[in-house]
């Protein structure tokens, strides 16, 4: 593997790495009663850089694979994680609570699994006043089932669009069309979080459109000393920042509020989404010039589906002994910052070693199994 391939796959990793530690402090830090009430430009725009994983699935979609064999892997991927998050987790942090006399009875199980399979509040008005399982932590369900949905129709068009610029345009438009309508007509909750599939859909097929200008190997090829290697990067943080000051985003993507204009906040959300990628595309290919930094942020990367399934379980653990859960959030909107701030290091650490070392603990332990069992013998 050559330097710029290595260099590429660092400066991806590193950009997903660090927005899923944003995401993890963004989320421990803000979400209360109120969720992240008005945090203002920088956590607006910083929240924009949730789209980038769209943005990523769709520039690294590749063509003429077939939409059983696509689906397959991303079933197996996404669905399969999301059982085991719905299901095995909740029991565990129901026992938790049990042992601290905070369990509440079987329903909140069930409503726990409502959430993790994306039956809860189903035909219910988007927003409306939400009843949270203590024992289902359901921080990013739905995005994955977004992006699971967000896949079918990549996979079912791709081919038959992304090699035509005006058919991707014309696609992009249409389901940004569709997002916008239910923004501001349809917003009433779908099974699955079906309603967010149109936008993430949109992001997917941008991405696959950026891919075909190789964005993200030109950032890595163009030295920085060259004049042309600044350009989009200065014209994308132009773009940017006035827009996020004319139009700021919502930071509330799972009901729809992408801005203070109803569905018409789709177009200035999508353009403002994909101008913070190619900030944070520079960005991470500056600090991937780090070498203890790039360590920690590839490493966190390359674990991303889990710590977004796993955080919540594991921040709701930690704070159940500091302060009781609520149904009413999240978590606990009386903990303090300085409070937060330590769970929120807890909880990424914690999840690091899950998903790092529980792969290979568990076959460890498959191997002995199967090497003791009679058919071995």
């Amino acid at each position: 593997m050559d330097n710029a391939v290595k260099s590429r796959a660092y400066s991806v990793d590193v950009l997903k790495g660090l927005i899923i530690i944003a995401i993890v402090f963004l989320h421990i830090i803000f979400s209360t009663h109120d969720d992240a009430g008005s945090p203002g430009i920088p956590i607006q725009a910083m929240y924009l850089g949730l789209m980038a994983f769209f943005l990523l699935s769709g520039y690294f979609y590749r063509p003429d694979r077939g939409f059983v064999s696509n689906m397959k892997k991303r079933v197996n991927q996404l669905f399969i994680a999301l059982a085991v998050c719905s299901v095995i987790l909740p029991i565990l942090l129901y026992a938790w609570l049990a042992v601290l006399g905070q369990a509440q009875g079987l329903d909140d199980y069930i409503l726990a699994l409502q959430w993790g399979f994306g039956m809860n509040e189903v035909f219910m008005p988007l927003g409306s006043p939400k009843v949270y399982p203590l024992c289902g932590s359901a921080v990013g369900y739905y995005f994955l089932w977004a992006m699971l949905i967000a896949f079918i129709i990549l996979y079912a068009l791709a081919d038959h669009i992304v090699k035509d610029n005006k058919r991707l345009a014309v696609t992009i438009i249409a389901l940004l069309i569709i997002a916008a309508l239910i923004a501001e007509f349809g917003r009433y909750r779908l099974p699955f979080f079906a309603e967010l599939a149109p936008l993430a859909a949109a992001f997917m097929f941008a991405g696959a459109g950026l891919a075909k200008f190789g964005l993200v190997e030109k950032i890595e090829e163009f030295s920085w000393k060259d004049g042309r290697y600044w350009l989009p990067l200065v014209a994308s943080l132009a773009i940017a920042a006035v827009m996020l000051f004319i139009f700021p985003p919502g930071i509330n993507f799972d009901i729809l509020i992408l801005g203070q204009y109803g569905g018409l906040s789709t177009f200035p959300y999508f353009i403002e989404s994909i101008c913070m990628f190619v900030v944070f595309l520079y960005l991470c290919n500056l600090l991937s010039k780090i070498p203890g930094l790039v360590i920690l942020l590839t490493e966190c990367g390359k674990h991303t589906l889990g710590i977004l399934l796993y955080h919540g379980f594991v921040a709701s653990f930690i704070m159940a002994v500091i302060c009781p859960l609520t149904d009413q959030s999240w978590f606990p909107a009386d903990l303090t910052l300085m409070q937060r701030l330590p769970i929120a290091f807890a909880t990424l650490i914690i999840c690091y070693v899950i998903c790092r070392f529980g792969p290979v603990l568990i076959g460890k332990i498959k191997a002995k199994k199967d090497k003791g069992s009679p058919e071995s013998s």
